[in-house]
């Protein structure tokens, strides 16, 4: 087992663990069964892409945290929001862009 693959089994339990969610919470919020969280954080399987997507989505962390080799760069909160801050920081940047083009479009009409 790699560096890499030992450093994402660590972060998956500790923001698991951090969140408050069993692996069996876990797998139901992924869509996925118990057994295969289980293997991922033995080692035994390793997640695709769009798990690892799932995964960062039910921890509530962008999916970068889980690969970090460092000291874990984010404590999420326990409290169950029905976004996550990585959902949330996407809805943001969304927004942010769609007020930008209404009062682009506004300010094309006064004209």
């Amino acid at each position: 087992m790699g560096e890499y693959q030992k450093c994402f089994i660590e972060n998956m339990k500790y923001y698991r663990k951090i969140k408050g969610l069993t692996q069996a919470e876990l797998a139901e919020q992924c869509n996925v069964s118990n057994g295969t969280i289980g293997n991922i954080e033995t080692g035994l399987t390793k997640p695709s892409f769009d798990l690892i997507i799932q995964l960062s989505m039910a921890l509530g962390i962008k999916p970068e945290y889980l690969f970090h080799t460092e000291e874990h760069v984010q404590q999420p909160k326990k409290e169950d929001n029905s976004f996550s801050k990585y959902q949330l920081e996407r809805l943001k940047n969304v927004l942010d862009s769609s007020v930008t083009e209404i009062i682009k479009s506004l300010k094309s009409k006064e004209d």
